[in-house]
Parts: structure tokens; C-alpha cells; sequence
């Protein structure tokens, strides 16, 4: 089965992140708690304000599949509901073809140190 990897809408003000790390690869084998990426998150991005309140977000896999292409940019910004990969629910078939639903996966909020950013 060909799952799709989409931006997921972390809170009702997402509208888009910004790739802050690549975890996974293309190849990699997916289980339950394998992190993919780290998103960052301006959550005031609608209003203007001199320091926008930026949350950063690790996004997990929450079932088993194997990651067969991943094309995301560092710091490339997406908007929610963008295709970021391709994943397959066994090694040996093709990720030709329409994705028949999202692979789940799941969210959560993690501290970044800002003199690492």
C-alpha cells in the first residue's frame, strides 16, 4: 500500500513550518516512535509582532512503513497538507501510483536551545 507523508496542522493558526532538522531518510525503515523531522512554527505568523512566537515540533511515525522518497529542503518553508514523501507498507513494492491514505503519524512539542537555531 503507497502511504503519503503530509505536513500535518499542528493547532487551528498553523498555516505552514519550516524544516528545522531531517531525522529520517529515503530507505529508512518506519516503526512506531521513529522520529521523521523536526518543524518550526511561527504560530503568530496572521498578525504582526516584534517577536513572533515560534514552537518547534517533532513528528513521529506511528506505524510501520518504509520511507521510499523524502523531498524536503532544510529550511524550505511548506504549507499544511504538502506532500512531503512517499512511503510503502512493504520494502519490496513500488511507490508508483496514488497514495491510498497518509501514513499516521503524530506530534509533539520539544525545546530547541536558540543559540543552536
Amino acid at each position: 500500500m503507497i502511504l503519503s507523508l503530509s505536513l500535518p496542522r499542528i493547532g487551528s493558526q498553523m498555516q505552514r513550518g519550516t524544516i528545522h532538522k531531517l531525522i529520517a531518510k529515503a530507505g529508512d525503515e518506519l516503526r512506531p516512535g521513529t522520529p521523521l523531522l523536526e518543524l518550526r512554527v511561527d504560530v503568530g505568523s496572521d498578525r504582526m509582532q516584534d517577536c513572533p512566537p515560534l514552537i518547534f515540533f517533532r513528528i513521529v511515525a506511528t506505524e510501520r512503513a518504509y520511507l521510499r522518497k523524502f523531498d524536503v529542503m532544510l529550511g524550505a518553508v511548506y504549507d499544511v497538507g504538502s506532500v512531503l514523501g512517499i512511503a510503502t507498507s512493504t520494502r519490496d513494492e513500488s511507490a508508483e501510483g496514488t497514495p491510498v491514505r497518509a501514513i499516521r503519524t503524530t506530534s509533539f512539542a520539544i525545546q530547541i536551545d536558540p543559540l543552536t537555531r
